[in-house]
């Protein structure tokens, strides 16, 4: 006789089974020639539209988005229609300002999690940074949230992702949301 609880871990376990996905994250950006992050940090913050890709947030704590889009690893920007597909690694590029530094020093948290359209959460990291030490202020300026879906034997209608990102040492935060769409 199956408990509830062996029923919920053997679901928690065919859904891991059904879809591979990873997330990371990284701070900073070089300006080196060739650097797309960078070509595209210049590109979209000289633009009228440096929030892109229908990505949505609320700020506080003085913590600003400059600019937001979505990127293919590749380098290319993710199209308006948000259409990924599986096995291609995009990333969520946050520029912010406004951070409340001790000693030149910001201490980040980042965390994401990924909703099917059955408003089922497939994947939560709750503190991507949870090992990382504090970093310059200069470096905190560009937040970088890598996602990949591997593979998939079931293709929702959409996926949506949260997002936040906080100072550990001050009471400031964004937080966010997009959708995007995996090519069937």
């Amino acid at each position: 006789m199956k408990t509830k609880t062996t029923t919920n871990l053997l679901k928690s376990a065919l859904l891991l089974g059904m879809i591979s996905l990873s997330m990371s994250c990284n701070v900073s950006v070089s300006t080196n020639s060739g650097n797309k992050t960078a070509e595209h940090l210049n590109e979209v913050g000289k633009s009228t539209q440096k929030i892109r890709n229908q990505i949505q947030f609320e700020e506080a704590g003085g913590l600003k988005v400059e600019s937001a889009f979505l990127m293919l690893d590749k380098g290319d920007l993710v199209a308006e229609d948000n259409i990924i597909r599986v096995g291609e690694r995009f990333k969520l590029i946050l520029k912010l300002s406004g951070w409340q530094e001790i000693d030149g020093k910001v201490h980040i948290g980042a965390g994401e999690q990924l909703l099917n359209s059955n408003n089922v959460a497939m994947l939560r990291e709750n503190d991507l940074f949870a090992n990382t030490g504090a970093v310059s202020e200069e470096d905190a300026q560009v937040i970088t949230l890598t996602m990949e879906v591997l593979n998939t034997e079931t293709i929702y209608d959409f996926y949506q992702t949260d997002f936040k990102v906080w100072n550990k040492n001050a009471d400031q935060h964004v937080y966010g949301s997009y959708q995007f769409k995996l090519q069937k």
